[in-house]
């Protein structure tokens, strides 16, 4: 067993051997840059073996498949393409048609940035999203993440020593999702010293959902700023709409005119005191009741059906808010009438992907200029 193990370490190391000199990823959105990745995406989602049968979307036209992991975790995996310069690709795949995955998205709950999540009796997943202690995200694509990290880490550590410095980042809907996590955690390994510090990544989210709360998205855009990562959204698709979003008091900043405000009123003299208090309660009850039946239903009693698909996980405890925000710098490929005249927008057509997937995003991506 192991001497095969070794061959095939060989024979990967020698599909990527090919040195290349002088940087080629560029800060800034390139166009003909994120279509190659969507195209890469569309494929991540279909069995090779069925890639001929299916055309809606053209092939990618320079960039090669190397590499597709096992399925893993919510149904995940993600391949690693190399393009025609020399730059590796590693594209996550989205949500597929099975309840696993989707289970990864209905699992909506938060957990800080910063932890540690047990997936079974003998494995942990020690993660780095953010060093802000206010920083939380969307669990089931942080567990997604677990399970694919020690290959890519792996995987990206093996490309490094054949001269592959350069990657591109990538993944459609869910799979959007999890990249902007394994961005921010990829560059805190480098920060760590757990990755080669001359490692660089540029991030290309597609129909990107809402990843975390605005703690994180300041430190992924923080992280990220000088044009190393967009999040390219249809202003038709509903998916970067979601997940469901409740903001509190609790959620602002420390200073802020809320902090201390019942305190405050209770100091007013009578009958002022009792008409703010009772304008308070009418704002902040109602979201404070939200947040919490949306813990319930998408923490709470979700992860009683997590256990079913992964037995031996042990649930974390959640971070107290629900207040997920849109992160990163935003592409807008924008919906206008000739893009309708092609996908309807009538809110009783039965296909709710019709915005969504990646035919939809080419035909508008290919109009930007």
């Amino acid at each position: 067993m192991k001497a095969i193990q070794k061959s095939c370490t060989v024979i990967f190391c020698l599909l990527l051997a090919t040195v290349t000199y002088g940087q080629k990823l560029k800060p800034g959105f390139d166009k003909a840059e994120y279509i190659e990745t969507l195209k890469i995406n569309n494929k991540v989602h279909i069995d090779v073996a069925k890639w001929k049968d299916v055309g809606a979307v053209e092939d990618p036209q320079h960039s090669k498949l190397i590499y597709r992991s096992a399925v893993s975790g919510f149904d995940n995996l993600w391949d690693l393409w190399k393009r025609n310069d020399g730059v590796g690709i590693v594209a996550v795949r989205g949500s597929v048609q099975t309840g696993a995955s989707f289970l990864a998205n209905l699992y909506a709950a938060m957990v800080p940035a910063k932890g540690a999540l047990q997936l079974d009796k003998t494995r942990s997943f020690s993660y780095n999203l953010s060093n802000n202690p206010s920083a939380a995200v969307h669990v089931g694509w942080l567990v997604s993440l677990a399970y694919l990290s020690t290959d890519i880490v792996a995987k990206i550590d093996s490309c490094h020593k054949t001269g592959m410095k350069e990657f591109v980042l990538t993944g459609h809907s869910q799979g959007g999702g999890i990249v902007f996590m394994l961005n921010s955690y990829l560059e805190n390994l480098k920060a760590e010293g757990k990755l080669p510090a001359d490692i660089r990544f540029k991030t290309y989210c597609s129909a990107g959902p809402k990843p975390g709360n605005l703690y994180y998205a300041y430190d992924y855009e923080r992280m990220t700023s000088g044009g190393w990562a967009y999040n390219v959204v249809n202003s038709a698709d509903w998916v970067p709409d979601v997940p469901f979003t409740v903001q509190t008091v609790d959620d602002f900043t420390a200073v802020n005119p809320f902090h201390g405000a019942k305190t405050q009123i209770k100091k007013m003299k009578f009958p002022k005191n009792l008409a703010l208090k009772h304008v308070y309660n009418q704002m902040s009850k109602p979201s404070n009741k939200a947040r919490k039946n949306y813990q319930k239903y998408l923490g709470k009693m979700i992860s009683r059906t997590v256990r079913k698909q992964l037995p031996d996980f042990t649930i974390p405890t959640y971070y107290n808010s629900s207040y997920y925000v849109r992160t990163g710098n935003t592409v807008v490929l924008y919906a206008d009438e000739e893009y309708f005249k092609l996908f309807s927008n009538e809110a009783d057509n039965p296909n709710i992907w019709q915005h969504h997937l990646p035919k939809p995003y080419l035909f508008l991506a290919e109009k930007l200029k």
